[in-house]
């Protein structure tokens, strides 16, 4: 299954901030291993850092899977959306306008 996933933190809450050193090399190694560690594949993981956003477009056979990649400090410093999406062709197979 195909999740669109919005992390969302406070400016304060920024991880640029030096007090809050090396969470963002954590984070980008940990969707780096993300298919090891997690069983979970990032299609892609982009940043909108003037909005205080991150953006991630991931591949999991489980929600649990999903939820261990999005513990910790991920989980604890960000407010998340999680969507499921399917393709496009996905949807017109599954709406039967193929």
């Amino acid at each position: 299954m195909i999740f669109h996933v919005r992390l969302t933190h406070s400016p304060e809450n920024c991880w640029a901030r030096d007090e809050h050193g090396g969470k963002a090399e954590e984070f980008v190694t940990r969707i780096e291993d993300a298919e090891g560690s997690h069983g979970v594949r990032v299609h892609s993981a982009m940043v909108s850092p003037v909005e205080h956003t991150f953006y991630l477009l991931v591949e999991s056979d489980t929600y649990e899977g999903l939820t261990s990649l999005l513990s910790g400090s991920i989980g604890q410093d960000h407010e998340a959306d999680v969507v499921p999406v399917m393709t496009l062709r996905g949807a017109m197979k599954t709406l039967g306008m193929e």
